[in-house]
This record gives C-alpha cells, sequence and structure tokens, in this order.
C-alpha cells in the first residue's frame, strides 16, 4: 500500500478509536460521577503502561528531564479531566471543535516560549482559527455558557501537551511519556475519588475499562501514521474525528450540533490544517 495512503488510514482510525472514547464518557457521565469515569480511564490505562514497560525494559522509563516530564504529565490530566467535564455538560460536537484550537494556540504560545518566529501567514490563520471559537462560544452574549471554558482550558493544556512533548522525544522513550502521565492521572483520580462511586453493572464495567484500551489504540494508530506519511498529508484526517462524534452524537444521543457550532468548526478545522502546514513548511 502507498505509504501516504497508509498514513492517512492509521490517522483516521486512530481518529474513530477517540471518538468512540468520546462517545463513552458520554455515555458513562449520564449515570456515573464524572470522576469515576476518569478514574476507570486512568486505572485502564495504568495496566498499559505497565505492560508497555514490562515489553520495553525498566530502563525505558529512566529519564534525565523529570521536571519536563512532569509538566507534560500534568498538562496531559488538566486536558483530560477538563476535556471529560466538557463532555458531560456540553454537546460532543461542540466540546470537539472548541478543544481542537488546541494547535492554534501552541502555535501561538510558540513564540514566548520556545522562541519561535511567528510569519504573517500562520498569525492569520490563528486569527481565524479563535474567530471560529468565539463563534461557537459567543462570549458577551445571553447564549455563552461558564461550561464552554471546560474545552477552552483542555486546549490551552492540550497545547501545553504539544510544546512540552517536543523537548521530551530527542532524549525520552514513548513508552516513559506515557507511563508518567498514566500514573499521575491515576494518582489524581485517587485523590478526586467520588465519595459517590456508583458500583457499576458487568456492561458498564466493560465501557469504562475499554476506555484505556481504545484511547491506546487511537494514540498507536495517531503515532504509526506520524511514521508512514508528513504531518502534512496526515493532519487534515485529524479533523475526521468531527465526523465521527457529530454522527455518533446525534445517533446515540439525538444530538444536532448549531449553525454556529458548524460555522465555528469550519474555521477552526481551516485553521489547523494551514497551521500545521506552515509548521511542516517551515521545517525544510
Amino acid at each position: 500500500m502507498n505509504k501516504k495512503l497508509l498514513g492517512i488510514l492509521l490517522m483516521t482510525l486512530g481518529m474513530f478509536c477517540l471518538s468512540v472514547n468520546d462517545m463513552t464518557y458520554k455515555n458513562l457521565t449520564i449515570n456515573f460521577p464524572v470522576w469515576e469515569a476518569i478514574f476507570f480511564r486512568a486505572l485502564s490505562g495504568s495496566v498499559i503502561s505497565l505492560f508497555l514497560v514490562y515489553r520495553s525494559g525498566i530502563g525505558s522509563i529512566k529519564t534525565k528531564k523529570p521536571i519536563r516530564h512532569f509538566v507534560r504529565a500534568f498538562s496531559a490530566v488538566g486536558c483530560v479531566v477538563l476535556y471529560i467535564f466538557g463532555i458531560k455538560y456540553l454537546l460532543l460536537s461542540e466540546n470537539i471543535a472548541i478543544a481542537h484550537s488546541a494547535p492554534i494556540i501552541a502555535a501561538l504560545l510558540a513564540v514566548p516560549i520556545l522562541g519561535e518566529k511567528i510569519g504573517i501567514h500562520r498569525m492569520l490563520a490563528i486569527i481565524i482559527g479563535f474567530i471560529g471559537v468565539l463563534i461557537i462560544v459567543k462570549p458577551g452574549t445571553d447564549l455563552f455558557q461558564l461550561k464552554s471554558l471546560f474545552p477552552i482550558g483542555s486546549a490551552f493544556f492540550m497545547a501545553a501537551v504539544y510544546l512540552s512533548t517536543r523537548s521530551l522525544m530527542n532524549t525520552e522513550t514513548s513508552t516513559s511519556i506515557i507511563f508518567y502521565y498514566s500514573f499521575l492521572l491515576f494518582f489524581i483520580s485517587i485523590i478526586f475519588f467520588p465519595p459517590d462511586f456508583i458500583i457499576p453493572d458487568a456492561f458498564n464495567l466493560t465501557l469504562a475499562l475499554s476506555l484505556g484500551v481504545m484511547g491506546s489504540f487511537g494514540h498507536y494508530f495517531m503515532s504509526q501514521a506520524a511514521r508512514h506519511a508528513d504531518v502534512a498529508v496526515t493532519s487534515p484526517f485529524e479533523y475526521t474525528s468531527f465526523v465521527f462524534v457529530g454522527f455518533m452524537g446525534y445517533l446515540f444521543f439525538n444530538e444536532i450540533p448549531s449553525n454556529s457550532i458548524v460555522m465555528g468548526a469550519l474555521l477552526i478545522i481551516i485553521s489547523g490544517i494551514y497551521v500545521a502546514y506552515r509548521e511542516r513548511k517551515n521545517d525544510y
């Protein structure tokens, strides 16, 4: 199979897995406390990370950058927790649209944090992306919801994940990055363990434990997509998650995104794709 086509297929599969997770979170948070869903996600993810350490050897989690690992893991935890709270209170399509502004935020934060230069083209793309967010969130109007701050906060934390991961990948293993994030999430889920914990039945327990599995598959497929094809080729297909989540939201929860969500999402998608294209172009 053509490598570009394989990369596109893997990215699409990764987005499908993560979209299934979004649907699962939505279903669980209807009947269970949010922190209970987070606990089961952390538990299953920790088991998978231990398996990866077993396969790779204990040396794979040795690190020369413990502080950066903590920053990356803490940012990833903040991203996941706020994203799941957003799933509970907002439409699936609304939550994912706002959260997908993360690459745009990362491009902006890379200027003061990493000292990167920002050209007029990328600046315009960032502005368009933020206009998309404003169209969805509607600040200053009666339609604005404080709950919309959940995916916005998630996007800022995800931007921090992007930037911190860049400084780790040169010397650290993927296993170590997954391991420290998984166990920090598990530790925090224990701290916030819900007092109103509900013992799930067999079906919901299976759903809850599948979160770590599907999440791991999603990120694995995404990493393999990056290995087989350039980011400029695969990044547009990251936004297939809008299609998957929109369809699942309608099918399982009767959610119909408003015109403002669709319009804002399109601007965010256009902006995100162009930012990825400009970053790839600047690498040459």
